[in-house]
């Protein structure tokens, strides 16, 4: 199987997954790649139920994704890797995933993180990882559905350390 997409999104398996993504892509195949999905029986059961007849879904560690990757096991169909977080993306890189491009879909606020875009919300260690994967010629494309307007992650990586500043200098 070819992998069609890399998706981040901190919900991995979810109706935007389901009825935009993996019908616009004609994706056949989902490989959730995360350590705690992995081992989780309860969760695991959960994204399998959310998965279309027809659909198949593999829930790997990080370490089984991208050696299933690396040897080549998803030959024949259309992939869609989720993982939740950039870092997740990159241990995959590092372990031999050949990623040219990120969908950047759905990192939502919660405490620690500034909103950069409507469904994106970011740390100072997501920007960092995500400063790596851009250095290494990776396109990040932040798009929540397949009909939204792509938007280059890049620059507003480049502003953040603006944006932090003018926080800390706002009263409290």
């Amino acid at each position: 199987m070819s992998v069609e997409l890399v998706r981040i999104d901190d919900r991995l398996v979810h109706g935007q997954v389901v009825e935009g993504w993996l019908k616009a892509q004609k994706i056949t195949h989902v490989v959730v790649a995360s350590d705690t999905v992995a081992a989780d029986e309860t969760q695991k059961a959960l994204y399998f139920l959310a998965i279309p007849y027809g659909t198949t879904l593999e829930c790997l560690s990080l370490a089984d994704a991208a050696a299933a990757w690396h040897s080549k096991a998803w030959q024949k169909g259309r992939v869609l890797v989720l993982g939740s977080g950039p870092q997740d993306v990159l241990m995959l890189i590092q372990k031999g995933a050949d990623v040219k491009s990120i969908n950047v879909g759905g990192m939502h606020y919660k405490e620690g993180r500034i909103q950069m875009l409507k469904a994106v919300s970011l740390n100072d260690q997501d920007v960092a990882v995500f400063k790596t994967l851009a250095a290494k010629g990776i396109v990040l494309e932040a798009r929540p559905l397949p009909l939204d307007e792509p938007l280059d992650l890049t620059p507003y990586l480049d502003r953040w350390d603006q944006e932090r500043q003018s926080l800390r200098e706002q009263p409290r």
